[in-house]
């Protein structure tokens, strides 16, 4: 029992109630009423105005009632059926509450002023033995945060509280909702918590739950429960959107919010320092996991080792425990769930017990397994062999070949709870490898459980809470537009600049408790290979709206190291050529990987290549070389990789009878379609006529697609689409992907509307993977920046925004307005026509000089126009100005 006055009771009574009475004859009964009543007297004794407050723990089995539960679901997610929940009848706290009634707080806790809540008053419950009493919160869009609610009263036996967290309400269907999220310790693994509420108070949550739009209060037990301030503390920034840095309006108030909800998508994904709270709870006993997914040991010995044993000691005390090897860097593993009550152990391919399983025992009669005792656990791993022993006694031993390598973790399935010590790893030989004995936080570096050292920008503010090389180049440049956040851009981009690899390629992802390595990293893998690119001119967006030389000449080397080795690649016709089809991963990961000449790996690297030497002479290096490199890749791609049938680049030298969306929308941007006949025009007329649905375009043609890729469309993919769409001034493309993509998500009447951008649509516009599709993703915000670099048409010329441009496309707009954040100051745009005729207004910071040219297309032409500035007649539709004041220009007729 835990006094919430600060003082504990441990109990570890053997309560097995059926029909009221205890199984052992009435001496635990005696004994709990005799702990209750000395809880009382000390209660009362401290503040005899207060009722007593405190939460009964059991730490043994409890066999007529279900604390936890969950379903052997597989990644389908198969509909969990729920059976009867058993009911825990404390008699010694009915005798002293009076039949269990626990009254309300005369002096409630106060909730955190940064409480987010979606609903004002109180929240009634009731159940009966028949029926729970369930209530939906819908916050309107997401949220995101550390959840948090006071219980004002309650009736009822020990009532039990289920709060279930989901991005759509199609979520709440699945016991699991939209979980569980294994993939990093930077949020709970599970998206559904329990809560034994046995006295009013304050109940703050440990983890923080990832962007949620809805919260489903259950009330399993019978009774009533009164809460108030339900909501979420939150973790990132909740500045309002038009209070942002920056800032867009339209005469569309589609593409208005279109903008918003891309700039709400970056803020919910931007995960300041020390944000993240700890993973584990670290105790003189030893580590405390409680309902978590293992996380796996970072340690590069650890992640590439294919033999090794493992050894600790466990303490469960609700449950069971669990353990994996044989993991990936995203624990994806060889998972095994020890279940106290059930005598079982179970091993599965994944890191919980809802994913795929591959083998399950019952342990031995002759083995003591027991809720609140030590235990010796031995795991021998032999690639595909492996072995478990508990107390020294074999108890599972399986092959599988699912997994060759990899590291290990600790953790508990859903519902379960243990206390974990002196782990230790031993390779093959006997020499010890990993060893610590659990009981004070270093240990939380070794396994990514600590805290978040930098601001970082993320992929997923649900899923994929970790930092991804490929979406920076889309994020930055959102993020650059919108809060303005460059520190977590600059963070992520410090941690990738510590991952570069060997060749010089970069790992594709970071978990954000992560330290950034202080030593060289000597591997010669990687995947996802299309994201170092990404990387690159991401570095060199960064670089050019800072102006930052001290980061031009951090990065030009690991710039030129990647580039070195890209051109290493190539074959004697130019082309970049990748041998190792385990690198050809790309963002559609659930595709084939792709080896040879692929079309995107090549302009991705012209891409780089063209974005990054402005970089490298900057920071003093001769790009005469990567500009000749440049040139021949150019003409390699145009020449060896374009298609006269098709109408645009193939999808790569082996799939010649379809094509790529992103990857012709880049060629495009890196300029490689030097023919003219390979326009710019046809290219995006063969996008717009092959890929267009109603729900957005596709991601790949129908010739991809009898390959066995996915017929999905992708807001990363239709980002570069759109950059390009603008890039060449193309209206009619860049209104129809605004129209049919990026504006369905974006209406509040969409039943999957999250008030942020989604990852991944099916060719019918409904989210790709059900409900375990992120619903706010940063790499879908695209249209948050470009709508401010070209609709507001303001960039910079020159790095840092010491020269700058405005020239905006007016998209069939009558008016647009905003502010585009710089290192310097606000550049401020306004133009709108009056009738057919246009005022337009620039105002930029004070030190800066830049161009205006007038929007395009005019309604009424230059040549029968005439143009003053400041009331001052000018004779030329680009005008050059100084910072520091508003220009207005006003169109009349000559």
């Amino acid at each position: 029992m835990v006094l919430h006055s600060s003082f504990t009771i441990a109990t570890n009574l053997d309560l097995n109630y059926s029909c009221g009475r205890s199984s052992s004859g009435g001496r635990e009964e005696l004994m709990l009423i005799f702990i209750v009543m000395v809880i009382a007297v000390i209660g009362l004794a401290r503040s005899p105005t207060q009722p007593v407050s405190f939460v009964l723990s059991l730490e043994r089995p409890i066999p007529a009632v279900t604390l936890y539960f969950s379903s052997p679901v597989l990644q389908r997610r198969h509909q969990f059926v729920h059976g009867m929940i058993g009911r825990l009848i404390p008699l010694g706290l009915a005798a002293i509450a009076g039949a269990a009634v626990i009254q309300r707080h005369p002096h409630p806790p106060r909730a955190d002023p940064r409480l987010i809540t979606a609903q004002d008053g109180p929240i009634i419950l009731s159940s009966t033995t028949t029926e729970s009493g369930i209530h939906v919160i819908d916050y309107g869009a997401n949220v995101e945060g550390i959840p948090a609610f006071e219980v004002v009263s309650a009736t009822g036996e020990a009532p039990v509280l289920e709060i279930t967290y989901a991005e759509s309400k199609a979520g709440l269907d699945s016991y699991m909702s939209d979980g569980p999220i294994p993939l990093a310790a930077a949020m709970d693994t599970y998206r559904i918590n329990r809560h034994n509420i046995l006295a009013p108070g304050q109940f703050t949550h440990r983890h923080v739950q990832g962007g949620f739009r809805y919260q489903k209060l259950n009330l399993t037990s019978p009774g009533e429960l009164r809460l108030r301030n339900v909501g979420v503390i939150p973790t990132t920034h909740t500045t309002p959107i038009d209070k942002l840095p920056g800032s867009f309006k339209s005469s569309d108030d589609t593409i208005t919010n279109i903008w918003a909800v891309g700039a709400r998508s970056i803020q919910l994904t931007e995960i300041p320092k020390d944000s993240v709270p700890e993973f584990w709870e670290i105790t003189s006993e030893g580590a405390v996991i409680d309902s978590l997914a293992p996380q796996a040991n970072g340690a590069l010995v650890a992640v590439t080792s294919t033999a090794y044993n493992l050894d600790f000691k466990v303490k469960p005390l609700i449950g069971g425990f669990g353990f994996s090897v044989l993991s990936d860097t995203l624990n994806s593993a060889i998972y095994m769930s020890v279940d106290i009550g059930a005598r079982t152990v179970v091993a599965y391919v994944g890191s919980t017990t809802e994913d795929t399983e591959l083998a399950r025992v019952t342990v031995p009669s002759n083995v003591t397994l027991a809720l609140g005792s030590w235990h010796s656990v031995h795991v021998g791993v032999a690639m595909t062999d492996v072995a478990v022993s508990i107390n020294g006694a074999p108890v599972f031993e399986f092959t599988q070949y699912s997994k060759f390598y990899g590291s290990y973790g600790l953790g508990a399935s859903f519902g379960h709870k243990a206390t974990f010590r002196d782990l230790v790893v031993t390779d093959p030989a006997g020499s010890v490898t990993y060893e610590h004995p659990l009981t004070d936080k270093s240990c939380l570096d070794d396994f990514l459980l600590g805290t978040n050292p930098l601001p970082v920008s993320v992929d997923g503010s649900r899923r994929d809470r970790i930092a991804y090389a490929g979406d920076l180049d889309v994020a930055g440049s959102a993020a650059f537009t919108s809060t303005h956040g460059l520190e977590f851009v600059e963070g992520a981009l410090e941690l990738f600049a510590s991952v570069q690899a060997a060749p010089g390629f970069f790992t594709p992802t970071v978990k954000i408790q992560q330290e950034p390595l202080s030593t060289p990293l000597d591997v010669n893998i990687t995947g996802l290979i299309g994201y170092s690119w990404n990387l690159l001119t991401a570095v060199s967006q960064t670089y050019t709206h800072t102006g930052d030389l001290a980061l031009a000449s951090e990065w030009a080397p690991r710039i030129v190291r990647m580039l070195d080795w890209s051109h290493s690649q190539t074959l004697p016709n130019g082309l970049f050529n990748l041998s190792d089809a385990s690198f050809g991963g790309d963002w559609n990961y659930y595709d084939p990987a792709q080896s040879g000449v692929v079309t995107k790996f090549n302009v991705l690297y012209a891409y780089s290549l063209q974005e990054t030497v402005g970089l490298l002479a900057d920071a003093g290096v001769d790009v005469s070389v990567y500009q000749d490199r440049l040139a021949a890749l150019r003409a390699a791609i145009d020449e060896n990789l374009w298609s006269d049938e098709l109408g645009a680049y193939v999808y790569s030298d082996g799939i010649r009878d379809g094509f790529g969306q992103d990857s012709n929308a880049i060629a495009i941007l890196a300029h490689v379609n030097l023919n003219p006949s390979h326009s710019t025009e046809t290219i995006l007329s063969t996008l717009s006529r092959e890929l267009a649905t109603p729900s957005g375009p596709l991601a790949f043609s129908p010739g991809v697609l009898q390959h066995g890729f996915q017929r999905y469309i992708s807001p990363y993919a239709s980002a570069y689409h759109l950059r390009a769409a603008l890039a060449s001034q193309n209206a009619t493309a860049a209104r129809e992907l605004l129209g049919s993509l990026w504006a369905p998500m974006a209406d509040v009447n969409n039943a999957n509307y999250t008030g942020c951008f989604w990852e991944t649509l099916d060719g019918s516009g409904r989210p790709a993977f059900g409900v375990h599709t992120s619903l706010c993703h940063a790499w879908a915000a695209a249209p948050t920046a470009e709508l401010s670099r070209f609709v507001l048409g303001a960039q910079p010329t020159k790095p840092g925004w010491g020269e700058w441009a405005v020239a905006p496309q007016t998209l069939g707009l009558s008016w647009a307005q905003g502010n585009v954040p710089t290192p310097l100051g606000a550049v401020r745009v306004n133009w709108k026509f009056c009738g057919t005729l246009l005022t337009m207004s620039v105002e930029a910071p004070a030190g800066t000089t830049g161009t205006v040219t007038l929007p395009s297309p005019l309604l009424v032409p230059a040549s029968q126009s005439k143009f003053t500035l400041n009331g001052s007649v000018v004779n030329s539709t680009i005008i050059r100005v100084e910072g520091g004041s508003k220009v207005t220009i006003v169109q009349s007729r000559k």
